[in-house]
C-alpha cells in the first residue's frame, strides 16, 4: 500500500519498474526452469494451474501499479510541455513589444522624414518642385503637396504638364472629400 501511495504522491522511480520487470521475468522463467527438471521422455508438458493463477494473480496485481506510472509519466510530460510552451510564449512576447517599438520609432522617424521633404518643397522654385513631384509616385506626390501651403501647392500644380497637374488634384480632393488630409 506504501508503493501506491507514493505513485500518487508523484514519487514513482524508474528502479521501481525494473524491479517490477525482473520479477515479472523471473515469474515467466519458472515453468521453463520446471520443464527442464522433468523426463525428456514426456511428450507434453504443461505447467501447474497454480502456476498460471499466479502469474495471473501477479500481473492483476501490477496492472494499477503499471496503469498509476503511465499516468504519472503523461503528467511529468504535460507539464515539461507547459513549461516549454510559457518560455517560447514570453520569448514572443518580447518579440512582440520590440516590434512594436521598432514600428513606433519608424513612425517617428517617417513623420519627421515627411515633414523635412515637405518643407524642402515649399522652398523650392515652383517649376522646380513640379519637374520633381511630376516623376515622383503618385501617393507621395499627393501627399506632399496636400501638406503644403495651399499658396505653394497651386503654384506648383500650375506648372506641371496639364494631365499630371489634374490627376495629382483630383486625387488631392479625393483625400479631402474621404476626410483624409492635413486637417484629419
Amino acid at each position: 500500500m506504501k508503493r501506491v501511495s507514493a505513485i500518487r504522491r508523484g514519487i514513482f522511480t524508474p528502479l521501481l519498474l525494473a524491479g517490477l520487470a525482473i520479477s515479472g521475468a523471473g515469474l515467466a522463467a519458472a515453468p521453463v526452469a520446471a520443464q527442464a527438471n522433468e523426463e525428456p521422455n514426456s511428450q507434453t508438458v504443461s505447467p501447474p494451474a497454480t502456476q498460471e493463477s499466479d502469474v495471473a494473480t501477479y500481473c492483476r496485481n501490477t496492472a494499477d501499479a503499471a496503469a498509476e506510472a503511465r499516468i504519472a509519466w503523461q503528467t511529468w510530460k504535460l507539464l515539461a510541455l507547459q513549461d516549454s510552451l510559457k518560455l517560447q510564449l514570453e520569448a514572443l512576447e518580447e518579440k512582440r513589444a520590440r516590434f512594436e517599438e521598432w514600428v513606433e520609432r519608424r513612425n517617428k522617424i517617417l513623420s519627421a522624414v515627411e515633414d523635412h521633404v515637405v518643407s524642402i518643397y515649399s522652398r523650392m522654385r515652383p517649376d522646380a518642385a513640379a519637374s520633381q513631384l511630376a516623376t515622383l509616385d503618385e501617393d507621395i506626390a499627393v501627399g506632399v503637396l496636400s501638406k503644403l501651403k495651399p499658396r505653394a501647392a497651386s503654384a506648383i500644380l500650375n506648372e506641371m504638364d496639364p494631365a499630371r497637374g489634374a490627376q495629382l488634384a483630383q486625387s488631392i480632393s479625393d483625400l479631402s472629400s474621404n476626410g483624409v488630409g492635413e486637417g484629419s
